[in-house]
């Protein structure tokens, strides 16, 4: 007997089957799909590899082979099992992450009644029996879904279980296929030469001329033609033309491509200057070496790293190999991507949540076959499936956004690196404020420093101005002072550019009753109600419950309730109040829920056809408009006190990008910071533009606190509806921890309530691991783990997250 080991994407663990007898000779490969029994379903597994000896003293069958091939080369595959090994998270989540939405089948089961089902007395059986075995009389023939659906989830499982083993029931499988396949186009040609059909036209005047017609369009055409392409009132005449044998039909595969703003301003090739030619060279040294070379490119806002990346793609092309750049916003792949298809055309393939399900899947099977060397996208398009990799880039390489925390767990930055690694490739870091672990190895000498210290064609940085928001007096509306009023004004004068960022959604972040303090909080979160005007509604951030807003104070019956805070609601409308002709765009979450909103309001701000921007952080980094001379930060302040150590590294970042945006055409830029603290080190260095000083400042407090880079982390956050459960659980793990470390290596913080301890009904509770070497806390981990696992408390969640970037 032939055995194998499987690994399914809904749970933890590796499991054997054997194959059946008919197919013992079948040559499996890792990472081939196959369909399995598990428990009392069915499930689609993904094979890892063959085996002498099952674990199991009797093993289940194969039940049928989903793939010819796998879906993952060797290299790939070994990437994947490499993530869910140092990120302790399951590799058939990780397994079907890589893949794209729309290629998974899914198997479901189909109930019916046996014949003694349809006779037998149901006196003695449960109401939800009966009920079943009634409308499986009325239907014949049910999916489980549809009974879920209609009965509920609680017991539905054990009740056709146990119909089922009455003999009462009948259960069948069948596996639907992909939801998104291969798109297919019907094309039309002609089977006559062209005297004969302009004959045949005449002649179907009379008596067809709906068939006519479509002839006539056809020899307008050059005698080929799709069938969409057809007027819609001709096409029904198609099939009488094929049958009269005048025209076939034939079959041809298409891809779905994401569209892309044609209007946006084209550049041209653009000629480095000296400093961009050093990178760009030391850049193809490596490429031509073959071996792994990673970068740090740090180059000031402005200073031209797209461009040194697309010259580095085009020295790669030329060896045959393929790029990957990654963006860490979905926002930022429409001028990139813009830029790229100008220059490379069709070779240029895009991979974010952004496309329709068909679309990623085209986009997938044109890396896949080799139609597209170069891959543009967010933090997923690290596992786009390039034979035959060259360069990996990661654009804005400090940004939190590549860190995935749901699903499969990685940091597409620090995959970048193994995969680059493991494919002998090079891989470009690039920054104008680097993550401080990247320029701590960059250093120590792991990666090679490049340098690009001023904008292109010497234009200078923007001169940044503080404003203390303290002084009320200044204000023209709330949180928007004189100086920024007069500073806008004067822009819009020369028709110039501004942007306005606020890093909060919404128009004010929460409701205050002034007489007695009551703040609306969700009833499933512990935090406060975001009040959205255009909405109407209270909103949480973090769940999407939503309530009516109230005049009056439900605790105390007062009427003085207010809104207290600033969000990008309440700027917009601040703007179109005081500036009425001003052509406005907001850039938010809420603004870009469509598809293609991103792209649309981007693309008219390129166009110049917006005079001020407001947004969140999604207009802070990567956007080049040469027309933007004012950048207004309207709250500097609001992430300085977030419970994280790495705040005032991410302030400082996120107000250097943003004031980045000013001044990168012909006319130099502004940048007024408004802050309640505008004397704080952090904000002060913004002001600067001295990243050097700020790091050199900020590391010397995380050597004296042991945190990254001088450590690593590993944070375990532990979930459950109950608090008192998910607390005994928290401090149950903390005790076999404890037990496990034998040394001081690694220090254990907590358990303690998360700084957001309720999130989605859910009590949250935390531990923190903290230790020079990540392999040493990953062993001490499993020891742990293993042994609270035999006695944890039932249903509590765990999460772990290694390297974590988020503590709320």
């Amino acid at each position: 007997m032939k055995y194998v080991e499987c690994v399914l994407p809904e749970t933890e663990g590796r499991f054997h089957y054997h194959l059946p007898t008919n197919v013992l000779h079948k040559k499996l490969e890792p990472g081939m799909r196959l369909l399995v029994p598990f428990a009392r379903t069915w499930k689609v597994a993904y094979f890892i590899r063959d085996i002498t000896t099952p674990d199991v003293p009797k093993t289940r069958a194969v039940l049928a082979f989903l793939d010819q091939d796998s879906l993952f080369c060797a290299k790939f595959f070994k990437l994947l099992i490499w993530i869910s090994e140092y990120y302790m998270t399951p590799l058939g989540a990780v397994l079907k992450g890589a893949l794209p939405q729309g290629i998974h089948v899914v198997p479901h089961r189909k109930f019916s009644l046996c014949d003694e089902g349809k006779t037998q007395t149901t006196s003695k059986l449960s109401d939800l029996k009966k009920e079943i075995l009634n409308t499986l009389q009325q239907k014949k023939i049910c999916t489980e879904q549809q009974l879920r659906k209609k009965f509920g989830r609680e017991k539905l499982s054990r009740t056709l279980y146990d119909l089922k083993k009455k003999g009462l029931i009948s259960e069948t499988w069948e596996c639907n296929p992909a939801p998104v396949r291969p798109k297919i186009r019907h094309i039309i040609t002609l089977k006559i030469d062209e005297k004969e059909a302009s004959a045949q036209i005449g002649t179907l005047q009379k008596t067809a001329p709906r068939q006519a017609e479509a002839l006539q369009q056809l020899i307008s055409q050059g005698g080929i033609l799709a069938s969409t392409d057809f007027a819609p009132k001709t096409r029904a005449a198609l099939k009488s033309l094929i049958q009269k044998n005048l025209v076939r039909q034939s079959e041809s595969l298409v891809f779905r491509k994401p569209e892309q703003d044609r209007n946006y301003p084209k550049k041209g090739k653009i000629v480095l200057n000296p400093a961009q030619t050093s990178a760009l060279k030391e850049m193809t040294e490596a490429i031509a070496l073959k071996t792994f070379s990673p970068f740090l490119l740090h180059g000031v806002t402005g200073s031209g790293k797209t461009e040194v990346y697309l010259h580095a793609i085009e020295a790669l092309l030329k060896t045959g190999k393929g790029a990957i750049l990654l963006l860490p916003e979905i926002g930022l792949t429409t001028h990139i991507a813009a830029r790229f298809l100008e220059y490379f055309g069709d070779q240029v393939a895009l991979l974010h949540s952004g496309l329709s399900a068909g679309e990623r899947y085209d986009e997938w099977r044109r890396i896949r076959e080799g139609q597209a060397k170069i891959v543009i996208g967010a933090r997923s398009a690290i596992f786009a499936p390039l034979k035959s990799l060259g360069i990996i880039i990661v654009d804005e390489e400090h940004d939190a956004s590549y860190r995935q925390d749901e699903g499969s767990r990685y940091h597409g930055r620090d995959v970048a690196l193994v995969r680059a690694r493991d494919e002998k490739a090079v891989v470009v870091l690039g920054s104008a404020t680097p993550s401080f672990e990247s320029s701590f190895n960059a250093e120590n000498g792991k990666y090679r420093y490049l340098q690009l210290k001023e904008r292109v064609d010497a234009r200078p940085l923007p001169i940044v101005k503080l404003v203390n928001l303290k002084e009320k007096k200044d204000w023209v509306r709330p949180f928007f002072t004189q100086k920024l009023y007069d500073a806008l004004k004067i822009r819009l004068e020369k028709k110039e550019q501004t942007l306005l960022f606020v890093n909060r959604r919404g128009f004010s972040p929460f409701l205050l009753c002034h007489d007695c303090g009551f703040t609306p909080l969700c009833h499933h979160c512990t935090v406060s109600l975001t009040f959205h005007k255009g909405l109407k509604q209270l909103v949480c951030h973090y769940c999407g419950y939503q309530s009516a807003p109230t005049t009056t104070c439900p605790d105390c019956k007062g009427y003085n309730v207010t809104h207290v805070g600033v969000g990008t609601e309440q700027i917009e409308e601040c703007i179109r109040h005081l500036f009425p002709k001003a052509r406005t765009a907001r850039l938010d979450r809420d603004t870009t829920q469509k598809k293609g909103a991103y792209g649309q309001i981007l693309g008219a701000m390129a166009r110049e056809e917006v005079d001020v921007l407001i947004g969140t952080q999604m207009i802070a980094k990567g956007h080049d408009f040469p027309k933007v001379t004012l950048v207004g930060v309207i709250a500097a302040d609001l992430s300085l006190h977030v419970p994280d150590f790495r705040s005032a590294e991410r302030t400082f970042q996120i107000l250097a990008q943003v004031a980045g945006r000013a001044g990168r055409g012909k006319h130099p830029g502004e940048v007024i910071v408004q802050s309640f603290q505008i004397e704080n080190p952090t904000i002060q260095a913004a002001t600067t533009h001295d990243y050097t000083d700020f790091y050199q400042t900020e590391l010397g407090l995380r050597k004296a606190q042991h945190y990254p880079p001088y450590s690593r982390l590993a944070l375990l956050l532990l979930r459950h509806k109950d608090e008192t459960s998910v607390e005994k659980a928290a401090s149950e793990l903390a005790r076999c921890i404890k037990k496990t470390i034998k040394s001081g290596e690694i220090k254990m913080l907590g358990p303690a309530p998360a700084s957001l301890i309720r999130l989605r009904e859910e009590y949250r509770y935390q531990i923190l691991l903290k230790g020079a070497d990540q392999q040493k806390i990953s062993k001490v981990l499993k020891i742990a783990l293993k042994i609270w696992r035999t006695s944890a408390e039932k249903n509590v969640k765990l999460n772990i997250e290694i390297d974590p970037q988020q503590f709320v």
